[in-house]
């Protein structure tokens, strides 16, 4: 009998120990994903895939690779549902191939989150390829002899929350601890294997009596939880801070333009500055004012800009800065939002201009995985086609988004770019505070504090609307003081610890 239960399992082992092989020898990179090698598909399936869109150098190695590890997948499925024959080949196969095309959005999604540095990509990866886990891993394991049957089969029965729940909460558990722990990582992958073996088994025992109650009750749990936390996740309005002397520089990020912008609309007044102390960067270099749309006051100085200018080469949006930066009336706070926090920290941190203070809203304290330019056979060629081809498709959501564009190309392209420009120290006379969006999070995978005098907690605001949001206002109006920031909660930071290893391999993993 235990004969019997080792040959139905040992192919399982097999494949963590070849993880555990390819791991140690660098084949794929080690970081907290790795552990979804073994799990139940498609979390597979997605895995698989984000390791070949950040590693494969070329079009042919990217596609004899995937066919190979498809083959593997369809083979260790049908071992694992009683053996090789043509009937269980045939269910893995069509199970793979229905379940490819949202995965790979899932993980193409993923992959431009972390390139582009754009969260809003990467959380509706996760809660798909979550919704694909739930509602797809069950299928295999419920005794259809075809899928349509076994899909039904797995409706009736709930989704089998009761496995499918415990099993989740395991590889979350497991992803957070390889997250907080590195070292772990690669031994962990026997355990996530342990815990897919266990789920299979468990999916052959009877269903519960009644599945659809359960399953009413899950979803009606989770929207209550949902309504917990958007209705828990704003801020007071701070009382105003006293009047502020010298001036304000306000820097908006990339793909603004003259007056749209977020960092616009901060309400200078709250922050203790009058309209005729607040200047507003233009990347369109020096000139008489530009046009007001949502900024707070008029502006004054600049020449108009649009969404274009901010993609010019780095180096000119550095001396650009500098120039209009270098004659404001002093003591200089500058206020920068995302990208401008790249070009002030140059800036500044090269002693190119002099200011007094920093607010630094929504950083990005890495590029973590980047891709090669066009037509080169590099680490990531595939991603990087798929990304150039879908680029059109940010004008529908009004983002647009070029590549190539030298500002793009220099420090989203470049792996290892924005870690270069932070890690230049800045001068000790400079005070500086940098507060981060918590959706941000998942996208820093190595740290998200910078070196400053001030990391603010992360707030649960959106990246886009941070440098309008009270949670900013509150941590500008305290730094600026000289106040203590408010206490940060511990768990903060939980929600990116959870989800982070269902991102790309980046940052020092990817390297």
């Amino acid at each position: 009998m235990r004969e019997g239960r080792w040959r139905r399992w040992w192919p399982l082992a097999a494949t963590a120990a070849l993880v555990v092989l390819l791991a140690a020898t660098n084949a794929v990179p080690t970081w907290p994903g790795l552990i979804h090698l073994v799990a139940l598909p498609p979390l597979d399936q997605f895995t698989d895939l984000r390791i070949l869109l950040s590693r494969a150098s070329s079009w042919p190695a990217f596609l004899v690779l995937l066919a190979g590890v498809a083959a593997a997948r369809v083979a260790l499925m049908a071992w694992l549902l009683g053996g090789l024959d043509a009937r269980r080949l045939r269910f893995a196969a069509l199970f793979y191939t229905v379940a490819f095309g949202p995965v790979l959005l899932a993980a193409f999604a993923d992959a431009t989150a972390y390139a582009v540095l754009y969260s809003r990509l990467f959380w509706p990866a996760v809660a798909l390829i979550g919704v694909l886990v739930l509602t797809l891993g069950p299928v295999p394991w419920q005794g259809g002899s075809r899928l349509r049957a076994a899909v039904v089969l797995t409706w009736r029965r709930g989704l089998r929350v009761e496995v499918m729940l415990p099993y989740c909460a395991v590889i979350l558990a497991l992803g957070a601890v390889a997250e907080r722990v590195p070292v772990l990582t690669v031994p962990l992958v026997p355990v996530s294997a342990v815990a897919t073996a266990l789920a299979i088994r468990a999916m052959g025992r009877p269903a519960l009596r009644r599945p659809g109650a359960v399953l009413t009750a899950l979803v009606a749990v989770l929207a209550a939880a949902s309504l917990v936390f958007v209705a828990t996740r704003g801020y007071d309005e701070p009382e105003p801070g006293p009047p502020q002397p010298g001036s304000l520089l306000i820097l908006s990020g990339i793909n603004s333009a003259s007056g749209r912008g977020a960092i616009h609309a901060t309400d200078v007044h709250r922050l203790g500055y009058r309209c005729e102390q607040v200047y507003y960067f233009s990347y369109a270099g020096p000139g008489d004012g530009q046009p007001q749309r949502d900024a707070t006051c008029t502006i004054r100085t600049g020449a108009p800009y649009e969404p274009s200018d901010t993609q010019r080469p780095f180096d000119e949006q550095v001396d650009l800065f500098v120039e209009q930066a270098s004659a404001l009336p002093r003591p200089l706070v500058v206020a920068a939002h995302s990208h401008a926090v790249w070009v002030v920290w140059e800036a500044v941190a090269t002693g190119r201009v002099d200011v007094d203070a920093l607010l630094l809203v929504g950083p990005f304290p890495s590029t973590p995985t980047g891709y090669p330019p066009p037509h080169v056979n590099a680490p990531g060629r595939v991603f990087g086609d798929l990304l150039r081809a879908a680029a059109p498709a940010t004008d529908l959501v009004r983002f647009h988004f070029d590549p190539d564009t030298p500002a793009a190309r220099e420090l989203l392209g470049t792996a290892g770019a924005a870690e270069s420009i932070l890690a230049q120290p800045l001068p000790a006379t400079v005070r500086a505070t940098s507060l981060p969006a918590a959706t941000d999070l998942p996208l820093m995978p190595d740290d998200w504090q910078l070196d400053v005098e001030r990391n603010g907690c992360p707030a649960r605001v959106a990246h886009p609307y941070l440098p309008k949001s009270a949670a900013f206002e509150d941590a500008a109006i305290r730094f600026l003081n000289g106040r203590p920031p408010p206490p940060c909660p511990p768990w903060r930071d939980w929600g990116a610890v959870l989800v982070r290893p269902f991102g790309v391999p980046a940052g020092q993993a990817l390297r």
